[in-house]
């Protein structure tokens, strides 16, 4: 199959990931949409007021929110970096509501 008509493609056609910054912003609050699959693990998509962001893997948060949760407005928060007693290594800590 020949594709013919194939478009001329522009700096405004071009997607990327908008990934939420928890250090400027420790909030998020929307519908949580959807999962994507990322290069690092699986990232969560949030659609909130100022559009769609998407949070980054991070083992903590990942462990407080369910595939059954897509569809449902989430209250994250970061609450911060926290070391591990058990192997000393730095982690983003989060507060999560789901509604």
């Amino acid at each position: 199959m020949e594709q013919t008509d194939i478009p001329a493609f522009e700096e405004a056609d071009k997607r990327e990931a908008s990934f939420h910054n928890f250090d400027t912003s420790p909030e998020v609050i929307g519908k949580f949409i959807r999962i994507e699959q990322g290069n690092y693990g699986e990232n969560l998509v949030v659609d909130t007021v100022n559009g769609e962001v998407t949070l980054g893997v991070y083992t903590a948060l990942q462990s407080k929110i369910a595939k059954t949760d897509i569809g449902k407005f989430v209250k994250i928060t970061c609450l911060g970096t926290k070391v591990s007693p058990n192997t000393k290594r730095a982690y983003k800590d989060f507060e999560v509501f789901v509604k």
